[in-house]
């Protein structure tokens, strides 16, 4: 009797679970991504330094539906790359060693017969519901807006990096109208009060589709106490953090559509004080950026649109931080504002590329030329790039993109010297294969010809032709 209960109380537990896995779905989404990537002469000069590297990423992107309209959604990110991490670049092709000398054959890169493991990314994880005029979320959730000139969440096939914040905000939707404060928190170091980073997020934006038109605003306010202030103070060219950071990002959106043209202009502002002492002067932000995109649409094989925009430089005289940057999502060119390039920093964002992870004694610098990834922004620059595309067929296209740049700011008036701000162009040429709506490969080559903001000024440093050439596939699902 007593063997019989056991069986029954299984079977209804089995009966019961599958009841309720029968209420919920669970939709699965994701990208798979392989690419080969190789830039030769990084340095401009000589020593000639070059790269090469394969990445292997994967997203899975699940979406666990709990009831109608509630939505629990969670982002993995499979071989995350060790050397950056909470980015989306995927783990280099090739064993990642865990230490300089292997402590036995298993652990010995070139004795071992297996490839060492690596952990699970969590990136993101939040609530979602939506409801007939509205939507809720709270969690770690992805940030967009506009262009994704400034806030980027990566949902491209081939993004590297994304924007994440834990959030707590609703989205209020009027007709083609919607407003959605959001309180954010980028940091907390302590439940104690007073140790922590908020942030202000109100997003208001009008979209028609009919017109094509849109007009939107992004407005971040982020506070921290100066126990929560970890920003690196050489960024900003600073010496030490002895206060509070309080700033104010602002983003505007404009777009209109016409049959011929399509116009879309993206404009962020930077302001605030950061609690930075350079000098001992606090270091306040006062840059800006704007992004033009212009599409003309025809209906022949033939198509082209242009970028153009332009983003402040930081004066190094003034205690001021005047510099603006791209999101690293945002590109222009295959190498240009892409990969890091030169003798020296010319855009003046050495300070907030990621730093070397195999540096022991800190400080420690951004990764050199050669051993970066696509890591650089779009900053201190204007910059105007055509693109021409021939549609060869269903499958096939064939992408031609010019880009000019010139300095905004000179990087090296605090010493005394003068640079020529022409930064040169480059022209990159590719093929894309689309089988299906949902796989992409890229072929494309790039060809830079850097100008005379290279070379330095007197310091005459190399401003050699440089190439670079990419193979990528993505397998969206």
């Amino acid at each position: 009797m007593k063997k019989n209960s056991v069986v029954f109380f299984l079977v209804a537990a089995v009966l019961t679970i599958s009841q309720a896995a029968s209420a919920m779905t669970i939709d699965w989404a994701g990208t798979y991504r392989f690419e080969y990537t190789e830039v030769d002469t990084t340095s401009l000069d000589s020593p000639k330094l070059r790269k090469s590297y394969f990445l292997n990423y994967l997203s899975l992107s699940p979406k666990i539906v709990a009831a109608d309209g509630v939505n629990i959604i969670a982002k993995f990110n499979i071989l995350p790359n060790p050397f950056y991490p909470d980015s989306q670049t995927g783990q280099p092709f090739g064993r990642v060693p865990t230490s300089s000398t292997g402590t036995s054959a298993d652990d010995s890169a070139v004795a071992s017969q297996r490839q060492g493991d690596t952990n699970l990314a969590v990136s993101q994880l939040y609530l979602n519901i939506n409801q007939e005029f509205g939507a809720f979320v709270a969690g770690r959730a992805p940030v967009e807006f506009g262009l994704g000139m400034n806030h980027n969440a990566g949902n491209g096939e081939f993004d590297h990096w994304q924007d994440t914040l834990d959030m707590v905000g609703y989205k209020f939707v009027i007709g083609n109208f919607f407003m959605m404060p959001i309180l954010g928190r980028s940091i907390d170091r302590s439940v104690a009060q007073g140790e922590n980073s908020t942030d202000t997020i109100f997003h208001l934006q009008y979209n028609n589709p009919e017109t094509e038109s849109q007009i939107a605003v992004f407005h971040q306010s982020r506070s921290a106490s100066q126990q929560a202030n970890d920003v690196n103070p050489a960024a900003y060219s600073g010496t030490a953090v002895d206060g509070a950071w309080s700033t104010q990002h602002v983003n505007v959106l404009i777009a209109r559509g016409f049959e011929k043209f399509k116009f879309k202009m993206e404009m962020g502002f930077d302001s605030g004080n950061t609690g930075i002492d350079r000098g001992g002067e606090e270091v306040e932000l006062n840059g800006y950026g704007v992004a033009i995109e212009m599409d003309f649409p025809t209906e022949s094989k033939w198509q082209w649109n242009v970028k153009t925009g332009l983003a402040t430089g930081d004066n190094p005289e003034t205690t001021t931080h005047e510099g603006y940057r791209f999101d690293r999502n945002y590109d222009v060119a295959f190498l240009m504002f892409n990969h890091p390039l030169g003798r020296y920093d010319v855009l003046r964002t050495g300070g907030h590329r990621p730093t070397d992870t195999r540096c022991t004694t800190p400080p420690c610098g951004s990764y050199a030329t050669h051993e970066s990834l696509d890591d650089e922004s779009l900053s201190n620059a204007m910059y105007l790039s055509p693109t021409l595309l021939y549609k060869m067929s269903d499958r096939w296209n064939w992408k031609n993109t010019l880009t000019y740049a010139q300095l905004q700011t000179n990087p090296l008036s605090n010493v005394g010297i003068d640079v020529n701000k022409n930064l040169g162009f480059e022209w990159d040429t590719g093929l894309v294969y689309k089988p299906h709506e949902k796989i992409t490969w890229v072929n494309e080559l790039g060809l830079l010809f850097p100008g005379d903001a290279f070379k330095g000024g007197t310091n005459e440093f190399g401003k050699a032709f440089t190439y670079g050439f990419s193979s990528k596939a993505a397998i969206s699902f």
